[in-house]
């Protein structure tokens, strides 16, 4: 009997390995989220901890003061549009960074790339839907024509460099907890992200097929 149980403990022991080291499906592997040192214990934000009220970056062409009012908005002031917008792109992304890139994703149709199909290739249709309305190709459009505008370029440009210096600092204990959830990391920022991205958000707010409908109604009830 005494083989039984070092073959049992053997058998749960590598079980819990399998768990630990490999996903499971689109479960990620609980080892590296799990992990003191880089684990989404490190996502904690001690209570007292405040942000530096000057940003001193490379890239940036002077200091620029980032001041949080209370109900932590931030207020940027900076010498020139280039380091204005650069402090922007930094500063949205230690707040937003998850947040900007998946819904990236999810307009370009690239979901499935970091959370699988999905149960009956749901995000994997969604990801279809997505490139067919062409977003990416809109975005190319739009993006061309907003680089030549010289302060829409230096407006594109900047913000990405500031982005990407936050991505720069971050490592495997910094890293958003989303992306620990995940298993996956962030890709540099580039112009055509933040392109993507508003035409996410135009389709978002403007992009309702309703109006019919909403005008038979308003004619039918009136206000």
């Amino acid at each position: 009997m005494r083989w039984l149980k070092f073959f049992f403990s053997g058998v749960l022991t590598l079980a819990l390995l399998g768990l630990l080291l490999f996903p499971v499906g689109s479960t990620p592997p609980l080892g590296p989220l799990l992990n003191p040192f880089s684990g989404f214990w490190q996502n904690g934000v001690p209570p007292t901890e405040t942000r530096p009220a000057t940003l001193d970056l490379p890239g940036l062409q002077a200091p620029v003061t980032v001041l949080y009012d209370e109900r932590d908005v931030p207020h940027i002031f900076a010498n020139n549009d280039h380091d204005l917008y650069y402090a922007q792109g930094y500063v949205v992304a230690q707040d937003r960074l998850w947040q900007m890139e998946f819904q990236v994703r999810a307009a370009a149709g690239r979901l499935a790339e970091v959370v699988g199909a999905g149960p009956d290739s749901v995000i994997l249709n969604r990801d279809r839907r997505m490139r067919r309305l062409g977003m990416v190709y809109g975005a190319e459009r739009s993006l061309a024509e907003m680089m030549e505008d010289p302060l829409s370029r230096l407006a594109l440009e900047a913000y990405a460099e500031g982005i990407n210096a936050y991505l720069a600092q971050l490592d495997e204990a910094s890293l958003p907890l989303e992306y620990k959830l995940l298993n996956y990391r962030p890709e540099p920022w580039t112009p055509l992200h933040t392109a993507i991205f508003l035409k996410n958000m135009s389709l978002t707010l403007a992009g309702s097929v309703n109006d019919l409908e909403e005008t038979q109604a308003l004619a039918y009830w009136g206000k």
